[in-house]
């Protein structure tokens, strides 16, 4: 899986500076820039890895982050680098297919 980002895919805000008012409670330029209002047909087109992303699967489990954080204040916490080693393989592995 290739994943590429170049500046087009990111989204990009523009700044908007305004002048405060004169003393007359008028503008103090007319040339003042407007806030930029998003068009009613803008559409936003997500990736396959975006989309996974976002997907409620990929939330964060809190509870086992919460026994895992537990094991490691009691000490308990038991840590496998047989299945740690595997898992990097075989995510190189599923990389590199």
């Amino acid at each position: 899986m290739t994943i590429k980002i170049s500046p087009a895919s990111l989204y990009h805000t523009t700044a908007v500076s305004t002048k405060p008012a004169s003393r007359q409670g008028t503008p103090a330029s007319a040339s003042t820039p407007a806030a930029v209002q998003p068009d009613s047909s803008t559409k936003v087109d997500l990736s396959p890895v975006a989309r996974d992303l976002t997907s409620p699967e990929n939330d964060v489990d809190l509870e086992r982050v919460q026994a895992i954080r537990q094991a490691l204040a009691n000490g308990t916490l038991n840590i496998n680098p047989t299945r740690i080693a595997e898992g990097i393989l075989q995510d190189a592995i599923d990389i590199l297919s």
